[in-house]
């Protein structure tokens, strides 16, 4: 059966913002959460906050910008990543710079919008931490509901996505640990933009950067809506 007019208008607002991560919103449980929600509420304790470790410098200017699926993502001569194998990507530098670009194509992947061929792997080897296996099993859940109230078949992406990375904000960043903010964009209800905030934490292992899993697998407790960004930095191709 086809899914009815009301299914298709929810599950276009719920593919919005959703489509990430960062990303990446930056899982499908994130949107519906944030809308609920006004701007201005106070956020969850583990929300991204405004004060933070100033001191990291990335230069973003000279990054080159790709589509990926409908999301504009930056790549790095120098920082990463440095393979690309079909929609994977890997070899971070051990930088700043390498674990921003880490984080917003880690995060990415791991959305259930590319399929289980793109977000099983990715969670399986590129993250780390005790909650992976809650959050593979988090994200094949939204994949399985998701593709079958799009009518997609087992396996297959869901589609493109309509997400803008808009800026960061670092909160901590040393050799080995970087913590940073993300900020991405999307349609909302009513054709309204709503921004999600994510707060990322990477560590440096087996010579690449590793994302850590979000407690109990739940991105939620990492995120918040935000309506202003000052103190985070714009990324230079938002488009």
């Amino acid at each position: 059966m086809s899914p009815s007019l009301r299914q298709r208008r929810r599950l276009f607002v719920f593919l919005g913002v959703a489509a990430v991560l960062i990303a990446a919103g930056v899982l499908l449980a994130v949107l519906p959460a944030a809308q609920n929600s006004s701007p201005g509420s106070p956020p969850a304790p583990s929300a991204p906050a405004q004060s933070a470790d100033t001191s990291t410098k990335v230069d973003v200017d000279g990054w080159r910008w790709a589509d990926f699926h409908g999301v504009r993502l930056p790549y790095s001569a120098s920082d990463g990543p440095r393979t690309l194998v079909g929609d994977r990507a890997y070899g971070f530098a051990p930088s700043p710079a390498g674990a921003l670009l880490a984080a917003l194509h880690l995060g990415m992947r791991a959305s259930p919008r590319w399929g289980p061929a793109v977000f099983e792997p990715t969670i399986a080897e590129q993250f780390t931490g005790s909650d992976r296996p809650a959050l593979l099993r988090a994200v094949r859940a939204a994949y399985d509901s998701v593709r079958a109230v799009a009518g997609v078949a087992e396996g297959r992406p869901i589609g493109r996505a309509y997400v803008v990375e808009e800026a960061f904000h670092w909160q901590a960043y040393t050799p080995g640990l970087a913590i940073v903010d993300v900020v991405a964009a999307g349609p909302g209800r009513g054709g309204v933009t709503v921004r999600i905030s994510t707060r990322l934490q990477l560590v440096w292992r087996d010579e690449d950067w590793r994302m850590v899993a979000p407690s109990s697998g739940d991105w939620t407790r990492s995120s918040a809506p935000v309506a202003d960004l000052t103190g985070y930095t714009l990324f230079p191709d938002r488009g």
